[in-house]
Order: structure tokens, then sequence, then C-alpha cells
């Protein structure tokens, strides 16, 4: 066992606020403490998630006027003169100020949850060298040691499917200002879901712990956000109708239409395959046509030299 000798590294103060949580709290295990404070975290950052999902649903509604002033732009080129640049700069403001929307907004609640997410991460995954009698016995249920991994498999999968169905019920949203960018966001967070059980099945149950809880929180704010009377408490717009043919597809249809999409193309490389292979024949029979009249015409001159 390492003796713990806490810096001012953000882990180390994350395994000091866990330590006092159940210390304080008086919790009858350890995973008590580790859920505990993954909801008060996310309950202090729940109005940033407020007001960034209420900024991004405006945004994606101001995108269509900024991009035909971006697009004036684009065609003068290199044209553009300095007053040309300010009366652009000032028309975004104005636009910015119509729509009572900042992009800076967006990603605030993302960039202060990621360094307490690391926090966690890290202080859990050292967490067994530290105090591993304290976590041996700090698990509950089917996973009574929070230093092993869970014997049944049963938090990983559990994590990735409340990722995948954030992703799900958030994928609307996040393809509504972009939704070329967004469609390839949400086919990569797909992905990560179904990657990370394998990947990651073999660390402890107290990560687990904290990634469960913290993801299960994550889908149920994003199915309350999506809620009507909730959009209109805090004034948070329905996405913009999408453009004919970039709907959002669930991921069985996208599924599908990869499928559908994969069997046309199939036959097409095989008709692409067999004209290549015909017209190799063909270049071969010329060739062979060529020497033979080649040869016929050197034995016709030999014999007229006779």
């Amino acid at each position: 066992m390492a003796a713990f000798e806490p810096t001012w590294w953000p882990s180390d103060q994350a395994l000091i606020g866990l330590n006092w949580v159940h210390e304080t709290a008086g919790f009858p295990c350890y995973a008590y403490a580790i859920g505990a404070t993954t909801l008060a975290f996310r309950a202090v950052l729940f109005p940033l998630f407020v007001k960034g999902q209420r900024n991004s649903s405006r945004m994606a509604h101001m995108q269509p006027e900024l991009k035909v002033m971006r697009d004036e732009v684009d065609k003068l080129g290199k044209k553009v003169d300095q007053a040309t640049q300010m009366r652009v700069q000032k028309q975004t403001r104005a636009l910015f100020q119509k729509y009572d929307c900042n992009p800076l907004l967006s990603i605030a609640a993302p960039l202060a949850s990621a360094p307490i997410f690391m926090s966690m991460f890290f202080a859990l995954r050292t967490a067994p060298d530290y105090f591993p009698t304290l976590l041996e016995t700090g698990g509950m249920l089917w996973f009574p040691d929070l230093t092993a991994a869970d014997p049944y498999c049963a938090m990983p999968l559990m994590s990735a499917a409340t990722f995948l169905l954030m992703t799900e019920v958030g994928k609307e949203q996040m393809m509504a200002s972009d939704p070329a960018r967004g469609r390839v966001m949400v086919n990569a967070f797909r992905a990560m879901a179904v990657v990370m059980v394998p990947m990651t099945m073999n660390f402890n149950s107290a990560t687990f712990v904290y990634w469960t809880t913290n993801n299960t929180w994550s889908f149920l704010q994003a199915l309350l956000l999506k809620q009507p009377s909730v959009k209109k408490y805090f004034g948070i717009w329905d996405p913009p109708k999408p453009v004919p043919g970039q709907e959002s597809k669930g991921i069985l249809e996208e599924i599908k239409q990869l499928t559908e999409t994969k069997k046309k193309e199939e036959p097409s490389a095989l008709a692409a395959d067999r004209i290549k292979a015909h017209n190799e024949i063909i270049e071969q029979q010329k060739m062979v046509k060529k020497k033979l009249m080649e040869k016929e015409g050197l034995m016709a001159k030999g014999r007229r030299k006779k």
C-alpha cells in the first residue's frame, strides 16, 4: 500500500473530497460516497447545461442568416476592405443580440465538466493503491470489491447503454446547427459506446460506479430537456426543420441505409470488374493480332528479297 501524500493536483483533491463525503455522511459503503459526489457535481452544473442547450437551440435558428452574411463576404474574396469588415462585424453582433445567444455559452458546460470528469477518473483509478482496505469492502450488490473489475460486466454494459441512449435522445440538438458535422459526431459517439465496453471492462468497479452514475444523469437530463413543457420553461427552442435528406436518423435506420447502399454498390462493382476484364482481353487480342501482322510482314519482306 502506497502512502497517500496529497498535492494540489485535481485528482488528489477529488480523492480527498470523496473520503470527506464518505466519512461525513456516514454512508454504509464507499460506493454511496462516489454516487453522491457525482450527483452533487452534476446538480451544480445543471444550470450551465440548461443555458448551453438554450444557447445552442437559438444558434441553430440563427445559422441560415449567418451563412448568408458569410457567403456575401466570401463572394467579395480579396476585395473586402476595412469598412466592409467593420460592417459585417456589426451585423454579426446585431444578429447574436437578436437571437440572444453567445457562441461561448455552448461550450461552457463541457469545459466546466471536463476537469471534474478527468479528476474523478484518475482519483478512482489510483484510489485502490492508497486505500485498498476501504475500497475492497466498499462495494455493494454484485460488486462488493471496488478494487476489482465488475465480475459480470454489468456496469460496463450499463455505462455504454446509458451513453448510447443519451446520444440517441440528444442527436437532434447535435445536428441542429450543422447537420453534416452533427451526423459525424452522432456516429462517432455511437461507435464510442460500443468500443468502450471491451476497452474498459477490466477497469475497477469504483471507476464504473462513477461512470454509470454520471451517464445515467446525462441520459435523464437529455430526456428531461426534451420535454415540451420543460423546454418552454427554460426558453429552449425546438430545432429548425431539417433540410430534405439531412433528417436525423436512429441507429437502426443508419445501419439499414448502410446495408442498402452496400447492396447497391456490390452489383455496380461486379459490373465494373467484368467490363475491366473484358477490356483487358480485347487489348490482349489486339496486341497478339498486331504481333502476328508484324511477323507476317517480315516474312513477306524476306520472300521478296529472295
